[in-house]
């Protein structure tokens, strides 16, 4: 196909139960494209980053704006269409779905935190640091998912379209990971490089996905942690301030102060007496 300029990763062979990518690539239309109509015997996921344009298929015409998501079935005849300067920024993502039925739409939008999300996984990815990056490499996988997840969701595929955005898949991890309990003795850097991130790209993540850092959500979930373990009344206070990665006992009283208005003996007499 002329006048596109491809960065890809090809033979990828991801297999998951009902879906097999083969090769995920970012399309820069050059200024001199033209719709060319083509077809494939795979499916393609095609999700817009940038620029604006009329993606059509079988002569149907789909305006295409960042954060579009298009489902081009296997055998379809399609085409893209520059509109305005910019030139388009598309991610396309080849695979092999079974059940082709059981995606519902055919074109769908994403919110403004997974196309942010999907953007950053992409630099990652295709920036000069991460073409290079063997561990980057290794980490494709994770990424194609990771991109696939709120694309296909939205397209309806299994039933998904609908479900809140508000639970992606970043926060989901973060979640896991300080429940997992070996999160305890970690400083927030090693956390986030056990999840797979740099701390500021992973916080810029969260802050996107659902307003928060990775910092307010181990301090939300230490929180939590503490008032369930003072609440059930069996640990002395300076166990529970180990369990929740806290071994001065000093500070978790100052910090629990601080996040409640009572000291956690305060709190576990207060919880103590409501329970009677």
């Amino acid at each position: 196909m002329k006048n596109y300029r491809p960065l890809l990763f090809e033979d990828v062979d991801l297999r998951l139960p009902g879906l097999e990518v083969s090769c995920l690539r970012l399309n820069r239309h050059t200024p001199e494209a033209r719709p060319e109509p083509h077809q494939h015997d795979h499916a393609q996921i095609l999700i817009y980053l940038s620029g604006s344009g009329v993606q059509s298929i079988d002569g149907e015409r789909l305006h295409a704006r960042p954060g579009t998501v298009v489902y081009v079935a296997p055998g379809k005849r399609h085409a893209f269409e520059r509109q305005r300067s910019r030139r388009p920024l598309c991610l396309v993502i080849d695979l092999h779905l079974d059940g082709e039925q059981r995606i519902t739409g055919q074109q769908a939008q994403l919110n403004a935190a997974d196309l942010t999300r999907i953007r950053a996984r992409m630099s990652e990815l295709f920036g000069p640091r991460g073409r290079d990056s063997r561990a980057m490499l290794l980490r494709l996988g994770a990424v194609i998912l990771d991109v696939l997840d709120p694309a296909l969701a939205e397209l309806g595929w299994l039933g998904k379209k609908g479900q809140s955005a508000g639970r992606r898949s970043t926060t989901a991890k973060v979640e896991r990971a300080l429940a997992s309990g070996k999160a305890e003795g970690e400083s927030l850097q090693q956390l986030a490089r056990r999840i797979g991130y740099q701390q500021d790209y992973l916080n810029r993540l969260l802050k996107a996905e659902c307003g928060a850092t990775l910092g307010q959500l181990r301090a939300k979930f230490r929180l939590e942690e503490a008032q369930r373990l003072l609440r059930d009344g069996r640990l002395p206070i300076a166990d529970v301030a180990e369990q929740v990665g806290m071994l001065d006992n000093n500070y978790f009283a100052r910090w629990f102060k601080a996040q409640t208005g009572m000291t956690p003996s305060a709190w576990r007499a207060q919880v103590g007496q409501s329970k009677r």
